[in-house]
């Protein structure tokens, strides 16, 4: 199981309808592989075996597994990768017990195990609510466990999606934690603004997850991110 540290009880009340809204409607396991053909060696890009670790809305919510963005960007690069995106998860948050059974960093040990090449790491509205000091040292501990075991890889950091409204205030603290962990083992980092914004009609009825359209924004944010950092092949 993740790290249980307490939650302020002011803000409990937001974190805990933020959870319910990314509670997963169908089992699906994290270990499950979900991997593109593997690329030729003139196709491959810079990447290799990419591993991606994040919430529901990484992992397509409501959606086909091929629907969410981290596969529409594989089908676009040319990646083989395993997508360990879970519900409800956060760096502090834990996930479906169906799907990771823990927070974040069971999501990073699963990781480790897979041995990639690249690690994508997303911060979460499922930690909004948490203690900023306390979310902050568990975010590190997961950077630091991936930069300590797997010293080779890149590590990218992206910032978090909310939907068509305007973020809650922590949503900056949450990419500010994410942004100074992960650069500070080497990585990099890449701020996707907010693809959803404005656009109610990407949103499920739960207005949280993304339909397939949304997921769509997501992955043309994600590559333009990747384009402006030099990562991606196209």
């Amino acid at each position: 199981m993740g790290r249980m540290t307490l939650a302020l009880a002011a803000t409990a009340a937001v974190s805990a309808l933020l959870l319910t809204g990314c509670t997963a409607a169908q089992p699906h396991s994290y270990s499950t592989r979900h991997s593109t053909p593997k690329p030729t060696s003139t196709s491959s890009g810079p990447l290799g075996l990419v591993v991606l670790i994040g919430d529901s809305i990484m992992r397509g919510h409501g959606l086909s597994a091929d629907e969410a963005w981290p596969q529409l960007l594989a089908a676009d690069q040319g990646w083989t990768i395993d997508n360990l995106g879970c519900d409800s998860a956060g760096f502090l948050a834990d996930g479906n017990e169906n799907e990771c059974d823990g927070d974040y960093s069971a999501l990073v040990t699963a990781a480790i195990a897979l041995d990639p090449t690249t690690v994508f790491i997303q911060g979460s509205s499922n930690d909004f609510g948490w203690n900023d000091d306390a979310l902050a040292g568990a975010t590190t501990q997961d950077v630091q466990a991936l930069r300590a075991a797997l010293p080779k890889a890149r590590i990218i950091g992206l910032s978090t999606i909310w939907s068509e409204g305007t973020p809650p205030d922590q949503l900056a603290d949450v990419n500010g934690q994410v942004e100074s962990a992960v650069t500070a083992v080497g990585g990099t980092y890449l701020d996707l603004g907010q693809p959803l914004g404005g656009h109610p009609e990407w949103m499920q009825s739960d207005d949280v997850h993304p339909t397939a359209d949304g997921q769509v924004a997501i992955m043309q944010a994600v590559k333009s991110a990747l384009d402006a950092a030099g990562l991606s092949r196209s």
